[in-house]
């Protein structure tokens, strides 16, 4: 396997057993570091795991501090879809990457996506086997399917006020992927806008759990 790893960002585990490995998959404009902050409050409940966090693969032009996993305000919609695949291609190897590191299975994680994060997570969701998909305040992006489809659990967390993300693209992935996957959950928040509550992470919590 190659050891080299386009990838990087903040990783948290202090167990001296690592099982599992859960990656946060950040929004557009941000990095590692927001997500990486539920690791604190999950790790109380869920052990044997590390948390990976790792940052988009370009620079976001509206934020030059922030990162991005593709161009999502392209008007070129094949463009979009393209820089989509290419981030899962590096997402891909960055996996491989660490669960070789912790000598861990191919299928021994789960994904944690917010907003572009979960655009990136649910594009794996049909390509690559895990434990587990969450996807907050985020939508799916239509394109050409492998011809292996692989179906995973996936947890849909939304809020009805959403005004980056609007809840019809959260609607619209459930009718795409509910066929493209093992089990699929929804939670909508009557007042939430574009973020993540606490009900909403304690939800994803015990999603984890119960599939470890």
């Amino acid at each position: 396997m190659n050891n080299q790893t386009e990838l990087s960002g903040p990783i948290n585990h202090s167990d001296k057993k690592v099982e599992n490995l859960i990656f946060f998959l950040h929004g557009w404009g941000s990095d590692g570091n927001d997500l990486m902050q539920i690791s604190h409050l999950w790790k109380k409940e869920i052990h044997n795991v590390a948390f990976l966090a790792p940052n988009g693969p370009e620079a976001c032009p509206q934020n030059p501090n922030g990162k991005q996993w593709f161009d999502i305000l392209s008007e070129n919609t094949e463009e979009m879809f393209q820089g989509l695949c290419n981030s899962f291609s590096l997402l891909d190897r960055y996996i491989d990457y660490q669960l070789s590191n912790f000598n861990l299975r191919k299928d021994d994680f789960f994904l944690v996506g917010f907003s572009q994060g979960t655009m990136l997570s649910l594009h794996a969701s049909v390509r690559r086997k895990c434990k587990g998909i969450i996807g907050y305040s985020g939508a799916y992006l239509e394109g050409p399917l492998t011809e292996n489809i692989i179906k995973n659990d996936i947890l849909l967390v939304h809020g009805q006020m959403d005004p980056i993300v609007p809840l019809e693209r959260m609607k619209q992935a459930e009718k795409k992927l509910k066929n493209l996957s093992s089990t699929l959950e929804t939670k909508i928040y009557e007042q939430l806008e574009h973020s993540i509550n606490e009900e909403g992470l304690e939800i994803g919590c015990n999603f984890i759990k119960k599939r470890l």
